[in-house]
């Protein structure tokens, strides 16, 4: 197999577990509706081609499940929704951004964040 076919074939996989991951992804609607739901939020800016994007997803999907309903953790396609984003201040994918219940961004990372730092920094800004 060549090295362009071997790519092709590695970012079409890479897509498709994006695509298959538990954390649903916005549209620009659906973030703004999330952003006033008076829960704590955690969205993902990213892209389903995007490979520190789609190791991150196993991990969100992992706090999905142990927040249950006291968050929300979404995904938000940067490269489907550039202008949303740029409002966002999303300069590099992934950045994952906390809300807070009033919908305020209370921290932000940029790039692969472990699970053990991630749930440290939710505890610090108070999601526990």
């Amino acid at each position: 197999m060549s090295f362009p076919r071997l790519g092709a074939l590695m970012l079409t996989l890479s897509a498709s577990l994006y695509a298959q991951g538990p954390v649903p992804a916005l549209d620009p609607a659906g973030l703004s509706q999330i952003l006033t739901s008076k829960q704590w939020t955690v969205i993902e800016f990213g892209g389903p081609t995007c490979v520190p994007c789609v190791k991150m997803q196993p991990i969100l999907g992992e706090l999905q499940q142990s927040f249950g309903s006291r968050a929300q953790i979404r995904n938000f396609y940067v490269t489907q929704h550039p202008k949303e984003a740029q409002a966002h201040r999303i300069m590099v994918m992934p950045t994952q951004v906390v809300f807070d219940p009033s919908g305020k961004e209370v921290t932000r990372h940029i790039g692969y964040w472990p699970k053990d730092e991630f749930l440290a920094a939710l505890a610090k800004v108070g999601l526990k």
